[in-house]
């Protein structure tokens, strides 16, 4: 009998030891240092600039990848009539990047009038739950125009701030008239700014690795 418990005893010890061992293995293992959330502007404004805002988030998505999972948004039609333009998310959370571009590849324009800012709102909730202790950052590739968000800017940047989420724009509001690229301009502005992010307003042809560099996205 005395030799049946030592041995349940040991089977015990072993078992527990095993347990240990897998749980610091596990806990070992480096989390990513920040989560990505990627916004590709597929409304039907962007539509002749659409081949650019591809090739933007190829490139974004080749920085990205080796540093943390990036999610891709974009924009789907919603409605009869007047539909709008509804954020939707394409991808969750990958560091594949050959799945990433992929994924970018089917992206395609659609209608509708936009919802820039609850897009943004959006991403945000994404970020939030997925990763709420990671360095979040939103990368947005748009011409900022918004029509009918229920979302309030002055709302949003509060919300963000205090969830630590940088946002960084590419702005491509040239198509826009005068009165709308100034409002654009200075809602993309404002989002970066207010939030420790930065935006860029490339002109003429677009140099998509000059764009990029002036992003200057986040090393961690």
């Amino acid at each position: 009998m005395i030799t049946n418990r030592a041995q349940t005893i040991s089977r015990v010890a072993a078992i527990t030891l095993l347990a240990l061992a897998i749980s610091t293995s596990v806990a070992a293992q480096p989390k990513p240092k920040s989560s990505f959330g990627l916004l590709l502007d597929s409304t039907g404004s962007m539509r002749s600039q659409f081949d650019t805002v591809l090739a933007i988030g190829k490139a974004i998505v080749h920085e990205t990848a080796s540093r943390g999972p990036t999610s891709i948004f974009n924009f789907e039609s919603e409605g009869i009539g007047k539909p709008n333009a509804m954020p939707v998310l394409r991808l969750e959370q990958s560091q594949n990047e050959a799945i990433l571009n992929r994924t970018i590849d089917g992206l395609y324009v659609e209608g509708g009038q936009t919802t820039f800012l609850d897009a943004i709102q959006f991403i945000s909730d994404h970020l939030q739950e997925w990763a709420p202790d990671s360095d979040k950052v939103i990368v947005v590739v748009s011409d900022g125009e918004d029509r009918v968000s229920k979302t309030k800017s002055k709302d949003l940047i509060q919300q963000l701030k205090e969830r630590k989420i940088r946002v960084f724009t590419v702005g491509l509001v040239q198509d826009l008239d005068t009165g709308k690229r100034s409002k654009a301009t200075k809602l993309l502005t404002t989002l970066s700014s207010e939030t420790g992010g930065r935006a860029v307003f490339p002109e003429g042809i677009v140099n998509v690795q000059k764009a990029l560099k002036e992003l200057a996205l986040p090393t961690e």
